[in-house]
């Protein structure tokens, strides 16, 4: 005989609107900066900084230290104090990089 197995209603509606939750992209553009220690997003409007975890190689130069125009799509997460010193407001968990312009190296 086949076993079935059954779920609580609540916990399957929570298992998909948490998925659908983390399915939920949004574009964000801002000036984003790194180094060899960490890198971070100001976004456009906003005069906070963001963590950036994610690959944002092709928006950095060889020199591995600079700023860049971009417009990524991510996921943020909550408000708290992150990065060196807790300087970041958020993090930016970024899945694409749509945009990269002005790519400058260290001056």
């Amino acid at each position: 005989m086949t076993a079935i197995r059954t779920f609580p209603l609540p916990a399957l509606l929570l298992a998909v609107a948490a998925t659908a939750a983390a399915n939920d992209q949004v574009a964000y553009s801002g000036d984003y900066f790194y180094n060899f220690e960490f890198a971070y997003l100001t976004p456009d409007g906003k005069n906070e900084q963001w963590c950036i975890k994610g690959d944002m190689a092709p928006a950095e130069r060889a020199d591995r230290w600079g700023t860049s125009r971009v417009v990524v799509e991510g996921t943020l997460g909550p408000e708290g104090k992150y990065g060196n010193l807790g300087v970041c407001k958020r993090i930016l968990t970024v899945t694409r990089l749509l945009k990269v312009i002005n790519m400058r190296g260290r001056e």
